[in-house]
């Protein structure tokens, strides 16, 4: 008897991770990968790279698709006027996906956010969802995702709150690995104010595991390829698909599904020399990332009878916050980019919050965790002296003045990072469609983003911001600051004006409803049987935490399901 041949469009970690069950299931699976690999020897428990701490190669694109090649198209409403072309939510396009540049810190979700519309109740405007399983039900395999790729942590330093919401049945895989100064630094300000810090899980070895050595702390995690792998991710399940005899193509670009009725039959795809080709397929996976997977739903005119593909889109609403200290030098740019979290501005009960909630004309709202340490790299903070020297010193941006800063380094070895993760709510103009004049190197429309927050989101940011600056101004920082990473109408001023979180869920969501949801409660596409979503665009809500963990555990649970 034949086996069912299936393909699976992406090699991130929600396509590896599918691409593990099938192949191990008996399924003929091949994984089409649009970008290079940068790896050697998959099928090795510590594979050979081409990742480096490299700060320039990072600047130049190295692994992420070129924004003149390749570019999206961001808008912050329908009615933009000046939409902006070029990156946007640039993810590795390479064998590995998102994953192989993380810094790789992989919380659970909380059971509120499986279950918001029943535990919290609805937001008017938005389309907010129960997802079809809750935490209880995607508690063992987040386990066991845990355990597949190696996740550090420490149970016995979780806050109440987490656990009240994410309660665990074992340990971590693995201790934490040294704690950051910086981390620590802020934690003891964090505790001055009544916050709870607690040493973040991440999937970065801190001692030997499954053949791969502990992180030497070289400091080059988030934005960079761990060159001694330390942190696996997708390739840990990647490399049991392919000894299950899955078949991994590289520079492979599927660029339409052929499907006849409520069925798949194939897909059609270019290799490298730009060669059409066609594959026939019992099944299809799509794990491009939300932005890719609906792009190509879209250009392969996928059923869509209620309007509902590519909207619900969420990115999390992001706030940085900034200390500067005069009187020590914090060396945060050494160690995994943090160490340490807090979870208490996830907390709807958060003290003040439902009052502020209320003036703001909402039942209630929250924020998500945030990251206490991070910092600029060197070739970051000479182009901000740069621009402040371009001001002072018209014609000198270089000279006495510029070497005089980087000595000082205050933007870079005295600044202290934060980041808050502000959950986004699903809102139906919130979409990715096909852009209707941009196209890629190869003539194919690009994806559009159309994003912006709402009253949810900006209500939360302006009442957690002070707490930023509080408790950076409660660990010694001289200057303390938050700030929106992408600017809107009530904080115009942000980092950015192009959002560029790495986070990206939605488009495809999850949900018995077909009139409001894309696939079904196993993410399976509602009007064809054999196509299925594998990576974070079947999420109907986006939480307040890192979302890579729960895109694997979730395609692990249903893939398990598709076979």
């Amino acid at each position: 008897m034949a086996r069912t041949r299936t393909l699976v469009i992406g090699s991130g970690p929600g396509g590896s991770t599918a691409a593990m069950v099938l192949a191990e299931g008996g399924h003929d699976v091949t994984i089409f990968e649009k970008g290079r690999s940068y790896f050697s020897d998959l099928t090795s428990k510590r594979p050979g790279t081409v990742w480096s701490n490299d700060e320039l190669k990072g600047d130049r694109y190295f692994g992420q698709p070129d924004p003149l090649a390749e570019p999206r198209v961001f808008r912050s409403s329908a009615s933009d006027p000046n939409p902006y072309v070029g990156a946007v939510q640039p993810l590795p396009q390479t064998v590995g996906g998102g994953a192989t540049h993380w810094d790789a810190k992989t919380p659970r979700y909380w059971d509120i956010d499986f279950q918001k519309l029943s535990l919290l109740g609805p937001i008017e405007g938005a389309a907010i969802e129960d997802w079809p399983f809750t935490y209880a039900e995607l508690a063992p395999f987040y386990a066991e995702v845990e355990s597949l790729m190696g996740v550090q942590g420490d149970v016995a330093q979780l806050p109440a709150l987490t656990l009240a919401h994410a309660p665990r049945s074992g340990p971590f895989p693995m201790p934490p690995g040294p704690p950051q100064y910086s981390s620590l630094v802020v934690s003891d300000g964090c505790r001055k104010v009544g916050l709870h810090p607690f040493p973040a899980a991440m999937a970065i070895t801190s001692e030997t595991y499954d053949g791969r050595p502990p992180c030497n702390n070289c400091g080059f995690c988030s934005g960079y390829g761990c060159p001694i792998q330390a942190r696996v991710a997708a390739l840990a399940p990647l490399r049991r698909a392919l000894l299950a005899g899955a078949e991994l193509r590289v520079g492979s670009q599927v660029v339409g599904l052929r499907w006849q009725g409520s069925r798949a039959v194939g897909v059609e795809w270019l290799d490298e020399g730009g060669v059409r080709h066609t594959e026939r397929a019992d099944a299809v996976v799509l794990a491009g990332n939300s932005l890719e997977s609906v792009r190509l739903a879209l250009l392969s005119h996928l059923p869509d009878p209620n309007g509902v593909l590519g909207r619900y889109l969420m990115f999390h609403w992001f706030t940085d916050g900034s200390g500067i200290f005069f009187s020590e030098r914090l060396h945060n740019y050494r160690g995994r980019d943090h160490t340490h979290d807090i979870d208490d501005f996830a907390d709807p009960d958060f003290p003040g919050a439902r009052a502020a909630a209320k003036a703001a004309g909402l039942p209630y709202f929250r924020a998500g965790k945030v990251e206490l340490g991070g910092t600029d790299r060197p070739l970051d903070e000479a182009q901000q002296y740069q621009q402040i020297l371009k001001y002072l010193s018209p014609g000198r941006p270089f000279g006495a003045e510029f070497k005089q800063l980087m000595r000082a380094s205050l933007l870079r070895d005295r600044l202290l990072g934060l980041t808050l993760m502000g959950e986004d709510l699903p809102y139906a103009t919130n979409r990715v469609d096909l852009d209707p004049s941009e196209k890629d190197w190869r003539g194919f429309p690009v994806a559009r983003i159309t994003y912006g927050p709402g009253r949810y989101e900006l209500a939360a940011q302006g009442f957690y911001m002070p707490w930023m600056t509080k408790l950076l101004k409660a660990s010694g920082a001289d200057v303390a600051i938050a700030i929106p990473e992408l600017s809107s109408a009530r904080f115009p001023i942000g980092d950015s004006t192009v959002v560029q979180t790495a986070h990206i869920m939605g488009g495809m969501r999850m949900g018995a409803d077909a009139r409001t949801s894309v696939t079904d409660g196993v993410g399976r596409h509602h009007q064809l049987d054999n196509v299925f979503v594998g990576d974070g665009a079947v999420f109907p809500s986006s939480g307040g935490h890192n979302p890579t963990l729960t895109i694997m555990a979730t395609a692990l649970r249903n893939a398990r399901r598709w076979l």
